[in-house]
């Protein structure tokens, strides 16, 4: 268990190393003047003001849409279920939830167990948690998105 921790640790350590130094997820130039739009992070929105890139966040458990029929944030029990963590509950840390990070409400954060119970913990920036068919970790959003099958439609 210990091991798998180190190595957990160093893995999540060296995400963080190697997205450190890179820019924002934020696009340099407007995409529209007069309409919000989003980006790979399913949680951030843009607006231009003043000829000016402005990135925006929606609240917790909200997720940004911009399609045909609405844009704004919705909450997550309206987006596509592979899309949000819908059912993520606090681990016992207690079996597989002892030795493995969980998946939890917020999409780009985890759940380790530590001596002192379960704790949050944010992925690195430009990165969401997936728990999935052999994957663990943070992965960029792109990934993110093709692992979790959070495609727009």
């Amino acid at each position: 268990m210990l091991k798998a921790l180190i190595i957990f640790f160093g893995l999540l350590a060296l995400c963080y190393a190697a997205s450190v130094g890179t820019t924002s997820d934020a696009p340099d130039v407007c995409q529209s003047e007069d309409e919000l739009w989003g980006g790979e992070d399913i949680r951030k929105f843009y607006f231009c003001l003043d000829g000016q890139v402005i990135t925006d966040e929606c609240d917790p458990g909200y997720y940004f849409v911009n399609n045909v029929t609405i844009s704004g944030c919705l909450p997550a029990d309206l987006m596509k279920p592979s899309c949000v963590n819908l059912d993520t509950t606090v681990p016992d840390c207690t079996g597989t939830s002892k030795l493995q990070p969980q998946a939890a409400d917020d999409v780009a954060s985890f759940y380790l167990c530590t001596s002192d119970g379960a704790k949050e913990l944010p992925c690195p920036d430009g990165k969401a948690f997936v728990s999935q068919d052999g994957y663990l970790g943070c992965f960029p959003w792109s990934e993110w998105r093709s692992l979790r099958n959070c495609v727009d439609d």
